[in-house]
């Protein structure tokens, strides 16, 4: 009973301790569904506050954010769900840019958390990969709030050229579209500000990719050497002493 209650707790100090980016790749994935999937409607604004603040408050946790920083997201995540809810009542412009805002700050604060805990790993583990990852997707998904932010400061012209109405599943779609530099066409950017923030983003998804990356790739590469190293060196130990001993009384 004892042991099975130890590892009940190992188990869960593993899924929400330090460097628990599987997890957090799991909130994600359905942060960007739900943006994706409901991104009209009076509930629009509740839909984009409350996921994004719990994985942002859990990529915090989890990256062993500075106190200071947690803080200022607690502030932030405060503020971002109390202006989601008043959207329930009020449809009104300056709240929606007020939580757009929020939710930049909170997706921002994340990417700065979780590259900077996987920069100090010293190992290549699984986490840091899904920490690689992780910092993929949150950079989709702020790049896809600034868009939609940029769009709702000025109307005039469009952020986007295609003419109508755009949800905005669409934003972040372009979001990811110019992160991974598919660049298909159906949706690009009209005004000089939104060019210049589509451009930013693909300068910043492959200095990503560059940088962090090749950092993950060195280490790996590092951990490996020294296994081909200290491998042979136990292998020699082993037989430095000659054959094992034969049983007492037996001689050569």
């Amino acid at each position: 009973m004892h042991d099975l209650a130890a590892e009940e707790r190992t188990l869960w100090e593993a899924i929400t301790g330090l460097d628990s980016y599987i997890l957090l790749f799991l909130l994600l994935v359905v942060d960007y569904l739900v943006v994706m999937l409901v991104s009209r409607g009076r509930w629009e604004g509740i839909n984009r506050s409350v996921p994004v603040s719990l994985t942002a408050l859990l990529a915090l946790h989890t990256s062993g954010a500075r106190k200071g920083m947690v803080r200022l997201a607690f502030v932030v995540v405060g503020l971002s769900i109390i202006v989601g809810f008043s959207q329930l009542d009020v449809t009104d412009r300056r709240l929606v840019i007020t939580d757009l805002a929020l939710i930049t700050v909170l997706l921002g604060l994340s990417a700065v958390a979780i590259v900077r805990r996987i920069l100090s790993h010293t190992d290549v583990t699984v986490e840091t990969i899904f920490g690689a990852i992780d910092v993929y997707i949150v950079l989709g998904l702020f790049f896809g709030a600034l868009f939609i932010f940029v769009s709702m400061l000025d109307r005039r012209p469009p952020f986007l050229a295609q003419p109508g109405f755009h949800p905005s599943s669409d934003y972040v779609y372009l979001s990811f579209v110019t992160l991974t530099t598919l660049g298909f066409g159906d949706l690009t950017p009209h005004t000089t500000v939104a060019r210049s923030v589509v451009v930013l983003e693909a300068l910043i998804g492959q200095i990503f990719l560059v940088t962090l990356v090749a950092r993950l790739v060195s280490v790996y590469n590092n951990e490996a050497q020294r296994a081909r190293v200290v491998l042979p060196r136990r292998r020699r130990r082993g037989g430095d002493g000659g054959e094992a001993p034969g049983p007492a009384g037996e001689s050569g």
